[in-house]
């Protein structure tokens, strides 16, 4: 896909992610094209299989091997490959200059460490402080995050915390590296819809603050459309629509993009006519021939069937679809 004109922060071209399984190969992501800029914040939607998650890990390379691997591609960061890089430098960006918060705190959590311990050992390995410093940093990290009664929080243990805290200790731990690039893997999912408002808040402030990059997984458009520049649709290990956020909502050019703006619940309709995309996600160990949401979609074709869409960039988007075929480009 076109990736944004001038220097990329983060420039990811033709990613493949493979699962070498006993029953085979499943391409989880196949091809995956996207960048994001200094201070922007990119919107990564999809249903549950699509490839955000593992598109997350191939960047910060933490794809379990076996089975996983990645087999092509590349994940530039500030120009610098990461997939060409030693393992002693990635740890140094892993947690530095790229933080990640996981989608559920209490498994990402040591449960035997008091989180102000946690915050020090990020601080200690990425900004070499220690002590008394590390300590100090540490609560700052807390305070920074608006977390209630620093001080007492800072010597409990994650199971004394409620959700929305350990999703603040995770940002705490995740910012303390002063990272340019912040990847947040559905950092609102195990919250109550006050708590992900809190918390959206709080990483939109943040990135503002610091200038920093955020990469927002999810599955929740309404949380997309409130803070992302640009979004990204995935489908099956593809990017299937690539645009502003703004065009993407108001309009949608791929189908799959289309389904999901329909599935949202309205207040003012009827619950029992709430849409529902037919089917389901398809076996990547068993993919369809043609256009992967071609079993699913209402505008399939036989050429949908048999063959697979190449991206068409039209007046709002890029898109891997027929339909748009005839579209400016």
């Amino acid at each position: 896909m076109e990736q944004q004109n001038g220097q990329a922060l983060l420039e990811v071209s033709n990613l493949q992610t493979w699962l070498y399984l006993d029953k085979g190969v499943s391409k989880v992501l196949n091809g995956v094209s996207f960048s994001i800029a200094s201070g922007e914040t990119l919107g990564v939607v999809g249903e549950s299989g699509c490839g955000k998650s593992m598109t997350a890990l191939s960047i910060m390379r933490l794809i379990p091997s076996p089975p996983g691997r990645i087999v092509g591609g590349s994940i530039k960061f500030n120009g610098e490959d990461l997939l060409d890089m030693p393992k002693s430098r990635m740890r140094k960006i892993r947690g530095g200059k790229i933080g990640m918060i996981f989608q559920e705190p209490m498994t990402s959590l040591n449960p035997l460490m008091t989180v102000g311990k946690q915050i020090e050992e990020s601080v200690r390995i990425h900004e070499s402080l220690h002590g008394k410093a590390a300590k100090d940093r540490a609560m700052e990290m807390l305070e920074m995050v608006n977390m209630p009664l620093p001080a007492q929080r800072y010597n409990e243990y994650p199971h004394q915390l409620s959700g929305g805290m350990r999703q603040r200790v995770m940002i705490a731990i995740a910012l303390a590296g002063n990272p340019q690039l912040l990847i947040c893997d559905e950092p609102t999912t195990a919250l109550d819809v006050t708590i992900q408002a809190q918390i959206l808040r709080l990483i939109n402030t943040l990135k503002k603050q610091i200038h920093m990059s955020v990469m927002l997984i999810t599955h929740d458009l309404g949380v997309v459309s409130q803070v992302a520049d640009r979004v990204i649709v995935m489908y099956a290990g593809r990017i299937v629509e690539y645009g502003s956020a703004k065009t993407i909502f108001t309009c949608p050019q791929h189908p799959y993009t289309e389904a999901l703006l329909k599935s949202i619940p309205d207040i003012h309709n009827d619950a029992r006519s709430l849409y529902m995309i037919k089917g389901m996600v398809p076996d990547l160990l068993d993919p369809p021939a043609g256009c992967m949401f071609a079993p699913r979609c209402e505008y399939a074709t036989e050429e949908c069937r048999t063959h697979i869409p190449g991206y068409v960039k039209t007046d709002y988007a890029e898109v891997a679809c027929f339909r748009c075929r005839g579209a400016k480009k």
